[in-house]
């Protein structure tokens, strides 16, 4: 039994493996709680652990943390997964894959493997990542955006009179798109600005590709962003933990 460990900007989430099977994924939140969402992790995971792999973009020092933790308890030295140049047909376009987070990485692990042709991989968190692959396992390349929350934090600590603004919880229609409040113009942008940057991302490559390419969305904010997109999407639920699966697999055959 494989245990598979995703630590994100804001979530520890996890899983385990056996005999080619996920089982259901849970989750903590760290910020400000690290002791309690390690203690979690540890209790939700179970005993007769064989190995554990963790996918980190939280910083070294939280995924040392984990690490340590797995040892303590479990007894396991915890394989830390970094991006490669090349896995299971994925080839990353990233001149220094190591510069390629993880997380997106291993997104479109599981995405080739869930569909074919193009392939692009939303991922809707704190920052929110786009991700296109070509019908041959080419990395295209991607796009980092702030995420909502990141835009409308960034008007109130650098302007003087917009405060903290509340995100729009449903997309606004026709001329109600255009805020008669402060509240509300800048929550509606905020939404607006990243689904149309997102939206003509896909496009461009679907004109490259000939084709529209299957779009993955997945992330604590995927449900949010989902009703602003004009694209058609797919939700992918714990992209991660299923690249890390297929991974583990990889490796477990000495196909790595």
């Amino acid at each position: 039994m494989i245990a598979l460990v995703d630590i994100g900007n804001t979530r520890i989430k996890w899983t385990v493996l056996a005999d080619g099977s996920l089982g259901p994924s849970l989750s903590a939140a760290h910020p400000g709680r690290l002791d309690a969402a390690v203690q979690a992790l540890l209790e939700g995971l179970p005993h007769d652990l064989e190995r554990a792999l963790i996918a980190n973009v939280a910083g070294s020092e939280l995924g040392q943390r984990v690490a340590a933790a797995l040892r303590e308890r479990f007894g396991l030295e915890a394989e830390l997964v970094v991006t490669r140049a090349e896995a299971l047909g994925l080839r990353c376009g990233y001149t220094d894959p190591t510069r390629l987070g993880v997380d997106r990485w291993l997104g479109l692990i599981a995405a080739r493997a869930s569909a074919a042709g193009a392939v692009c991989v939303i991922q809707a968190g704190t920052a929110v990542t786009f991700d296109a692959v070509d019908a041959s396992g080419r990395h295209l390349g991607g796009l980092i955006f702030a995420g909502p929350r990141l835009s409308a934090a960034a008007l109130e600590r650098n302007t003087g009179q917009i405060g903290a603004t509340p995100l729009a919880v449903e997309p606004a229609e026709g001329l109600a798109l255009l805020g008669r409040s402060t509240e509300a113009a800048v929550g509606n942008a905020a939404w607006l600005a990243l689904s149309s940057a997102l939206d003509r991302a896909v496009a461009i490559v679907a004109a490259a590709a000939g084709a529209a390419p299957t779009v993955l969305l997945t992330g604590g904010d995927a449900a949010l962003l989902a009703p602003w997109l004009e694209t058609q999407v797919q939700i992918g639920a714990d992209l991660v933990l299923k690249g890390l699966a297929l991974l583990a697999e990889l490796e477990g055959r000495g196909d790595a």
